[in-house]
């Protein structure tokens, strides 16, 4: 891994830009899915300082130069192929691993490369299930799911996202995995799996994952065991604590997490919406300094719907986001050319002034070709436009809600 890099890397919490969202991913209910300990506090028990994206000063053309350099000395330990949504996916990183009285953690930091050159960011954490103290040799990959398997057996769970954005949480289904000592501090490995992504709402996006990779892992003796199928959230090779203890800890963690919630827009203020729209910010870790790198703000928007909270996901990809926008837009809303302006500004509200980059976009930023159809341009990406798409019914009624990357001007 290049060296800027991996500074960047190793300097930063994971909890603060891949993991955004993605703490509080988990609810109770029978679903092995909602009962999985969640990615980010996973990652957070093995190694707080693991993986985040590179910051803005390093820029995506400097990371490629590293990548497609010739020196050796610029060259990732670690090397593979990452496949999702019919795209195979480069894949580049470093890994360290731990071993401790219940087994071996190991970890990797990876950038995910496009045969266009996007990047997307992916931090794993490989974790023992089920008692496995295995070190050296061949284990399976299993999912949430299981119940029994013969032999030794780990669970694999990450956090995907982009520089400034979480894309979603990655759970291996099937796999394995092979470790085999170089040196005392130094191991190979590889890891193979296919697997499933839980979107920013937790819910299974329909498209699969599948990951290989090989290459070499360092020693790193600050990252803690954590046994993925334990029942108690505490480093299982450290000294079992009581529960008062836990308490303790528990209540001095939830004391150091700032929370504010703060409507933006309300029925009252607003005739396109039936439901408040909340800004929902939190900090983590509040009380230390900003330079000490343990302080993570993130910020959400959703509204509630009865029992429950529905929350907005700014779109990193082409997605129907036709639900969201059902539940908070009034009944008798109609889009016409005396609204348009104003859905546009719900559209900033929700994103972001900074998701809109119009500058590029060579027609009107709002575009009625049919009257069914409202486009709503937001930027370029490559030779094509971003852009939501509403289309409506004959009384101009939003029915359907979508975001494309890849827009034509007209369809």
């Amino acid at each position: 891994m290049p060296v800027s890099v991996d500074i960047a890397l190793r300097s930063r919490r994971a909890a603060g830009l891949l993991g955004a969202g993605l703490l509080l991913s988990a609810s109770a209910g029978a679903d092995p899915l909602e009962e999985r300990m969640p990615a980010g506090l996973l990652i957070e028990m093995v190694d707080p300082t693991l993986c985040a994206p590179p910051p803005a000063e390093v820029a995506d053309a400097e990371i490629l130069a590293m990548l497609d350099s010739d020196d050796p000395e610029m060259a990732p330990p670690m090397t593979g192929v990452w496949e999702h949504e019919g795209e195979r996916w480069r894949a580049y990183g470093q890994g360290w691993f731990n071993d401790g009285s219940r087994g071996r953690i190991a970890a990797a930091e990876l950038i995910l490369r496009s045969d266009e050159d996007l990047l997307h960011y992916l931090c794993l954490v490989l974790s023992p299930h089920a008692e496995t103290s295995m070190t050296e040799g061949e284990a399976a990959l299993v999912g949430p799911a299981v119940e029994t398997i013969e032999g030794d057996t780990f669970m694999a769970m990450g956090l995907l996202g982009e520089r400034q954005q979480g894309i979603g949480e990655v759970l291996a289904d099937t796999g394995s995995v092979r470790f085999e000592p170089l040196a005392e501090d130094a191991l190979a490995w590889q890891l193979s799996f296919d697997g499933q992504l839980l979107g920013m709402d937790a819910q299974p996006m329909e498209e699969s994952i599948a990951l290989t990779l090989e290459g070499e892992l360092a020693r790193d003796d600050r990252m803690r065991v954590v046994d993925w199928g334990s029942d108690e959230l505490v480093d299982a090779a450290a000294p079992a604590v009581s529960e008062e203890e836990l308490a303790e800890v528990r209540a001095l963690f939830m004391e150091d997490i700032s929370l504010e919630l703060e409507p933006v827009l309300t029925p009252e203020s607003s005739e396109l919406v039936r439901r408040t729209v909340y800004r929902y910010d939190y900090d983590t870790f509040a009380s230390l300094s900003d330079d000490s790198g343990w302080q993570s703000t993130r910020q959400h928007f959703l509204y509630r719907d009865g029992e429950q909270l529905v929350p907005f996901q700014r779109p990193t990809g082409d997605v129907d986001l036709s639900d969201f926008f059902a539940g908070l837009l009034a009944p008798d809303f109609v889009l016409d050319e005396g609204s348009a302006g104003d859905f546009r500004e719900l559209l900033i509200t929700l994103t972001g002034e900074d998701f809109f980059d119009e500058e590029e976009v060579q027609v009107d930023n709002v575009v009625n070709f049919r009257p069914d159809e409202w486009l709503f341009f937001t930027g370029t990406f490559f030779d094509h436009y971003k852009a939501f798409a509403v289309y409506t019914d004959d009384e101009g009624r939003p029915e359907k809600v979508l975001y494309r990357l890849k827009q034509q001007p007209a369809s």
